[in-house]
């Protein structure tokens, strides 16, 4: 009975020891299996359990592990762990460190190590694994270890890229051998690879057994390699070392891998292999001939027309389908993404200058139309698609900067357009100087100034005083009708010459008789001699009729001038466009011209309506202007205001000066003795109030004038300025036969204009 009892007891205590050696070994395992430590390692007598035992390198891993498992099996036997007395009650195989640590020699590893080697941390996880097995700190030799205790980013010489990119290589690479080692891409792609942080591949609570059917100890489980070894921390991911890759894995420079197929994945490969290794890793030409999109294809979401697209062919339109293609667009870490494109050379052999025409040919369409060809083929080898003379299309023609669509030129075909300025035709004589032309224009005005020198000198214009003025009296109005009809009648009649002269039948008439209506006149020199008379012997009946002329003429000038303004506006010529072309020089004089004449106009409308204001201010409320001393006692608000009163004051004084000069001196009697403007305001003598209104109203009349006349020699500089550009421009496009009898008409029809207007 006592024998009994007590072998119950130990039977207990030898269960209670066997739960207790499972509850340990289960608490190093971590929930989610896989992690583990031991610490301590249940050893019995240098003898501890496959399990406890650190994993299985990656890099053994991935090698023939008969060598590496046979030293495991050697050192691996079947042990007693539980005894009952003198009886073993339980056995299980263990394997003895001692026999591991002497078992694992240089000569073990030395057969290991080329594979292990190829990555700096393949080799250190491999030399942690030796360390804590053996204890050693070397692998085969001493100090081949160095540097492999503590490692950093920076043991990645050529850095890592995430696996990933194998993607981007085309198959027939991935499918291809290393040249030398014969070793298959994918099969050094993962000798090469780790991951973010250690894992465990297999069953990581139990990483080695013993298969009594093999007898060997097999490996359920290894640890990959992570880049947790370098103290530092990636996205999570798999990876592999280029260094490793790029100095295992070669291919034949001769017979590359994909040469044989198409011309794309022949691309990826040479991107692939240049983004992961290098350009060394090529041949010294390997950029030649690659399908991509940094200049030889353009991707089709790239793709541009120009603006005359709506003028194109139909067989040019569908070139970029015919040359539509795939190529390679580099990512930003120099790998290919595949993008539709269309092929350069093959849109560019099809095409040149004149596959188009219409509108590509017609000024900023055509200059758009020859940028975009010159951008798009001007680097193609052997594309001559432009005309010799291109440069000088690519900026605006001499014809493209004329704002009106005809020329005055004769053709050998009469029934040409006018509007088909850019086509070249043949002139039938050949045309008058630039300088004969601007001459002729000088003797029309020489005459007109003579007629009026002669006309003033003779008396022409002096009639009785009593009968100069008259406010009701509309002479001057028909009279200024007769002297613009004159001028117009001798537009005609030229016109009328020129349609008459073979070649010219088409000229267009009414656009011709308004464009030599803004041909410079002396018609301000008459009023400016009627203007220096004393102001009771004026002709303002003669002055009225020759302004309300000009203001006919001048109404009729400005279809052109303001055409030339607008269309300086819409083509830039008035911001330095023009410098590029040819001729720029008179075509910037000619818009600089019509721009002053505008700007004239507009300032002599708005002298004419303050003119206007003022007349009707002192008719209405009869009162006079302010004496100076009461002036000066306004304030001005700012540096500005008080330099324009004082200019203002100026331009008065001298107005005044005028005023007195144009009165009678028979009148003299009537003028006030003393005009005292100082600090009292006081008129002595006999000056009525009568007369001081008329002093007003002649220093209104003056200013009136002043202006007038001013305006009418400003817009005559302006129409020299014109015509001067716009003769210089367009050379041969205006070319007006019998110049001399031209000049003759407008002469004959001036002069009896200025004598008219002079009586």
């Amino acid at each position: 009975m006592r024998i009994s009892i007590t072998s119950l007891v130990l039977l207990t205590a030898g269960l209670y020891r066997v739960a207790a050696i499972e509850a340990l070994h289960s608490a190093t395992v971590n929930s989610n299996g896989e992690d583990r430590t031991l610490t301590p390692q249940n050893s019995y007598g240098g003898w501890v359990n496959p399990e406890d035992l650190t994993p299985m390198p990656q890099c053994i891993a991935q090698q023939d592990q008969s060598t590496w498992l046979s030293t495991m099996t050697k050192c691996t036997g079947k042990r007693c762990t539980r005894h009952f007395g003198f009886i073993c009650t339980h056995q299980q195989w263990l394997t003895e460190l001692n026999c591991l640590s002497t078992g694992f020699s240089s000569d073990v590893i030395e057969g290991y190590l080329p594979y292990c080697n190829r990555s700096v941390l393949a080799k250190a996880q491999l030399y942690l694994w030796i360390r804590k097995i053996t204890g050693r700190t070397w692998l085969v030799d001493l100090g081949d270890a160095n540097g492999l205790q503590n490692l950093s980013p920076a043991a990645l010489a050529e850095g890592y890229a995430a696996v990933d990119v194998i993607y981007s290589a085309p198959s027939c690479l991935t499918r291809s051998v290393s040249a030398l080692s014969m070793e298959p891409f994918q099969h050094i792609i993962a000798s090469c690879s780790f991951t973010s942080t250690t894992q465990h591949t297999g069953n990581a609570a139990r990483p080695w057994e013993y298969r009594e059917s093999l007898r060997s100890m097999i490996a359920l489980d290894f640890e990959t390699v992570g880049y947790n070894l370098t103290g530092h921390t990636i996205r999570y991911g798999d990876y592999f070392d280029k260094e490793c890759f790029c100095s295992t894995f070669t291919i034949d420079l001769k017979e590359e891998p994909c040469s044989e197929l198409g011309h794309l994945d022949w691309t990826k490969e040479r991107l692939w292999m240049n983004a992961t290794c290098g350009p060394t890793s090529l041949p010294d030409n390997w950029t030649d001939r690659l399908k991509t999109t940094e200049f030889a294809y353009i991707p089709t979401e790239d793709w541009h027309w120009p603006m005359c697209v709506a003028d194109m062919p139909k067989q040019v339109n569908e070139l970029t389908r015919q040359c539509a293609t795939d190529a390679c667009e580099l990512d930003p870490s120099g790998y290919c993404n595949v993008r539709h494109a269309v092929d350069r050379a093959c849109f560019c052999r099809n095409i040149s200058y004149d596959s188009c025409g219409g509108s590509c040919h017609i000024f900023e369409t055509r200059i758009d139309y020859i940028k975009w060809l010159h951008d798009l083929c001007g680097n193609v080898q052997d594309w001559h698609g432009l005309p010799d003379n291109w440069r000088q299309l690519a900026a605006p023609t001499p014809l493209d900067m004329i704002p009106w669509r005809w020329a005055l030129k004769p053709f050998k075909d009469s029934n040409i357009a006018y509007i088909t300025r850019l086509e070249s035709v043949g002139t039938t004589e050949t045309c008058a100087s630039n300088e004969w032309k601007l001459g002729s224009f000088v003797l029309v005005n020489i005459a007109t100034f003579l007629a009026a020198f002669l006309s003033q000198r003779i008396g022409m214009h002096r009639i009785a005083r009593d009968s100069l003025w008259h406010p009701h009296s509309w002479g001057w109005f028909f009279k200024g009708t007769f002297i613009a009809a004159l001028q117009l009648l001798a537009n005609w009649f030229n016109t009328f010459l020129v349609q008459e002269t073979p070649g010219y039948e088409d000229v267009p008439v009414l656009q011709l008789i308004l464009l030599w209506c803004s041909m410079p006149r002396l018609a301000w020199l008459p009023i400016l001699w009627v203007c220096v008379q004393p102001f009771e012997a004026m002709n303002f009946s003669a002055s009225a009729s020759s302004l309300f002329a000009e203001m006919i003429l001048q109404f009729l000038s400005s279809y052109y001038m303001v055409m030339t303004v607008n269309y300086g506006r819409e083509h830039n010529f008035y911001f330095g466009v023009m410098e590029i072309a040819e001729r720029w020089r008179p075509a910037k004089i000619m818009y600089a011209g019509a721009l002053l004449w505008l700007i004239i106009i507009c300032m002599a409308l708005v002298q004419l309506l303050r003119a206007a204001r003022k007349v009707n201010r002192l008719t209405v409320s009869g009162s006079l202007d302010l004496p100076k001393w009461q002036r000066g006692k306004q304030t001005t608000s700012n540096i500005a205001e008080e330099l324009m009163a004082q200019l203002n004051e100026r331009c008065t004084r001298l107005m005044e000066k005028l005023a007195y000069n144009w009165t009678d001196k028979s009148s003299s009697e009537e003028t006030p003795l003393i005009i005292n403007e100082g600090g009292d305001y006081t008129v002595y003598g006999t000056c009525s109030v009568e007369g001081r209104y008329k002093w007003v109203s002649r220093k209104a009349a003056v200013e009136l004038y002043a202006a007038t006349v001013i305006s009418m020699l400003l817009l005559w500089i302006a129409q020299w300025l014109f015509w001067g550009g716009f003769i210089g421009l367009s050379s041969e496009e205006f070319c007006p036969p019998n110049l001399g009898a031209l000049t003759a008409v407008w002469t004959a029809f001036s002069l009896a204009g200025a004598i008219v207007g002079a009586t």
